[in-house]
């Protein structure tokens, strides 16, 4: 039986950090290399500034306070702001001014343009440090069948730590910690084989190092786990 995760996937929330409006943001070579809460100029647009590679291109109907929710895909193909993306693509070929590639409910977490995912924190989310996740096709914005029980485990406990989903660059893994992801066995909450959704677990001695090739977007994770988000009941 399938069974849409909407509401069925654990994880952890974004720690923000809240210092103004943003009204600027520099890319270069596929990174952004700064966000400015400096004080918009033009009176006359509403919006964020986006300088790709020094060009400008001006972002209509778009407004930032969080700086820790903007970033770049996993893929590189998407410029994500909060609960909206710019698609790569579109920002390069953008005459001075654009809208939202698209937009949806929750906060984005990452995107893959090869697997047509989104991965974002569902809407209905209880504020706290754990938060449920939703995967949904890009194109058609329709959430994921996924067998269910796929990830959530009452019995589990989450990490002390905030955090975020990710894919890896090639969409083919899915990391629902980006700070404490483990291909070990038993590990929580882990990775995913968004092939089969099964769990991917290694159990030879170089697992770690198996794991992090999964995912050159990210840096080695800590391995330490520590018990904080116990559904109510949870042994």
């Amino acid at each position: 039986m399938k069974l849409a995760i909407h509401a069925s996937v654990l994880a952890l929330a974004l720690q923000t950090a809240s210092a103004g409006t943003i009204n600027y943001i520099h890319i270069k070579k596929d990174a952004i290399t700064r966000i400015d809460t400096e004080e918009n100029n033009d009176e006359y647009f509403q919006g964020i500034h986006v300088y790709l590679d020094g060009k400008l291109c001006k972002i209509l109907d778009t407004t930032a306070t969080e700086a820790d929710l903007i970033k770049m895909s996993s893929d590189k193909q998407y410029l994500v702001l909060y609960n909206g993306y710019l698609e790569m693509k579109e920002l390069k070929a953008c005459d001075k001014v654009m809208k939202l590639s698209g937009q949806t409910t929750g906060t984005i977490d990452d995107m893959n343009k090869e697997k047509d995912f989104l991965v974002e924190q569902a809407e209905d989310s209880s504020p706290g440090p754990c938060q449920r996740l939703s995967i949904r096709h890009i194109s058609s914005k329709q959430v994921v069948d996924i067998p269910a029980g796929a990830f959530f485990t009452a019995s589990k406990s989450s990490i002390n730590l905030a955090d975020s989903a990710s894919f890896s660059p090639d969409g083919q893994y899915l990391a629902l910690s980006t700070s404490h992801f483990s291909c070990r066995k038993g590990s929580y909450p882990g990775v995913y084989d968004t092939r089969t959704w099964k769990k991917v677990e290694f159990t030879t001695p170089d697992v770690d190092a198996r794991c992090d090739d999964l995912f050159p977007n990210l840096p080695p994770p800590s391995r330490v786990q520590q018990p904080v988000c116990v559904e109510p009941g949870a042994v």
